[in-house]
């Protein structure tokens, strides 16, 4: 029978320092054993701000990584369990961070080209855009156009939208991604995208 990983504490810590020093050795095994022992405590860490697993289990990729390559910088006395704990929440924090940022920069850029392409459009232009618009968003699968239409004409963020339809924010960003795609391939004029994106608000919400 497998042993279930144990939890960080003060009995792992002692754990964990052997297995350091093992693994500063060349030891493979012992980092098997190291990330098998705290896997499970570090992706609850992360899961709990990111609700992501597979994420999760990238950032965490990056950090036990990271820990084998630079084995030989660390220091011999190195608070192993710390040091993983902290470095995890400096990869979830620096996630956090990226995003906000791109999230930031887009809107303003988006903002900004709406303005500047919906003021040299026409009422009749407008108009049938709009019905374009129907027509290319009737083309999307059900969960893509829910998320683009939540996003876009709800203003919701990717986390309010992946919470709203029980997904993940990744799945979201493919939805809304894939949404965007179609609507180029529909359109056939990328300079029309803003234009659409704007008119959006002015669609009927049953669309």
């Amino acid at each position: 029978m497998r042993a279930k990983p144990a939890n960080i504490s003060n009995s792992s810590n002692h754990t964990a320092s052997l297995l350091w020093t093992a693994i500063r050795q060349g030891d493979e095994k012992a980092f098997e054993l190291l990330y098998n022992n705290t896997v499970l405590p570090l992706t609850n860490q992360a899961y709990n701000i990111l609700k992501d697993r597979e994420l999760v289990k990238d950032l965490l990729q990056d950090v036990f990584v990271s820990l084998y390559t630079r084995r030989h910088e660390l220091p011999a006395d190195l608070n192993i369990v710390g040091y993983l704990t902290n470095a995890v929440k400096y990869k979830v924090s620096t996630h956090l961070r990226d995003q906000l940022s791109r999230n930031t920069h887009h809107v303003a850029i988006l903002q900004l080209e709406q303005q500047e392409a919906f003021s040299q459009t026409s009422p009749y232009e407008q108009r049938e855009l709009k019905n374009r618009i129907r027509e290319s968003i009737d083309t999307l699968p059900e969960k893509c156009r829910q998320a683009f239409m939540l996003n876009h004409y709800g203003s919701m963020s990717y986390k309010d939208v992946a919470q709203e339809m029980g997904i993940s924010v990744k799945t979201v960003e493919k939805h809304i991604g894939k949404a965007l795609q179609v609507l180029r391939r529909e359109l056939n004029e990328e300079k029309l995208i803003p234009i659409a994106l704007i008119l959006l608000s002015t669609l009927p919400r049953n669309l």
